[in-house]
């Protein structure tokens, strides 16, 4: 379990997270929303260790920091490696490994979102959502506990959008990590998630809570199209359309 408490955090005087108290359950799944440039990402950077909280304690009940992997929105794959050698780098530059075994976990990593077949080419070959795709094999090759998404989906199309939210939702189950997620689209979020954490206008506080009860509906496309779907959408859209009116009052 993932445990903050009274997180604060200002950039240049002003507060961007203001008493933030939650925590996260092993192999849990949640998804953050809220206003545009509340303080959504700042408190993943937080979480990732790339920013230091001002003041307040982030706690993991491992006792150490367990080995946490980040996913941002922009893919970040060097253009000047192939695909297999943008996986194999950091295990071999991080981890020690040999170059056989990173590429054995490389291989391993393409085949489960089907890109083994593209391990050759160079990501400006690849299509948006096959890029996205090598961007997660590449981290998840690490290994990582904590798996942080940092509006993953938000450079892809419609229709790739839901065919990469399947095959995500599929990895990080198999994968058994815990995932924490930042979005402003609530479909997703609902689709997604196994709880939804609503955020304030800036500076950033815990608004509300809501547990998504759709555990059973196996994939995020069927969640769409579950009867409970539209019930969970006007709860978080009457949330975060009573945060704006509260802000232009």
């Amino acid at each position: 379990m993932i445990e903050l408490k009274h997180i604060y955090k200002s950039f240049d005087g002003n507060r961007v997270l203001d008493d933030l108290s939650l925590t996260f359950a092993e192999r849990e799944l949640v998804c953050m929303i809220g206003p545009m440039g509340c303080g959504k990402s700042t408190l993943l950077r937080c979480l990732a260790g790339l920013v230091d909280p001002d003041s307040g304690e982030i706690r993991f009940t491992s006792g150490e920091k367990p080995r946490i992997g980040m996913i941002l929105q922009d893919f970040n794959l060097f253009p000047f490696l192939n695909v297999l050698h943008n996986l194999t780098l950091a295990p071999m530059r991080v981890l020690g490994m040999s170059a056989a075994e990173a590429e054995r976990l490389a291989l391993e990593q393409l085949e489960s979102v089907g890109l083994a077949h593209k391990s050759h080419l160079f990501p400006q070959d690849l299509s948006v959502g096959q890029q996205q795709r090598v961007a997660i094999a590449r981290c998840l090759v690490m290994k990582p506990r904590v798996l942080l998404l940092d509006e993953p989906f938000s450079a892809l199309d419609y229709q790739t959008k839901l065919n990469v939210c399947d095959d995500v939702h599929s990895i990080i189950t198999n994968e058994k990590q815990t995932v924490i997620a930042v979005t402003h689209d609530i479909s997703e979020a609902i689709s997604m998630s196994d709880r939804i954490v609503i955020l304030t206008q800036r500076p950033a506080k815990v608004k509300k809570i809501q547990n998504i009860g759709l555990q059973d509906i196996k994939t995020p496309l069927k969640r769409r199209e579950s009867t409970e779907f539209a019930k969970y959408f006007d709860l978080i859209w009457k949330e975060l359309s009573n945060e704006k009116k509260e802000e232009t009052s």
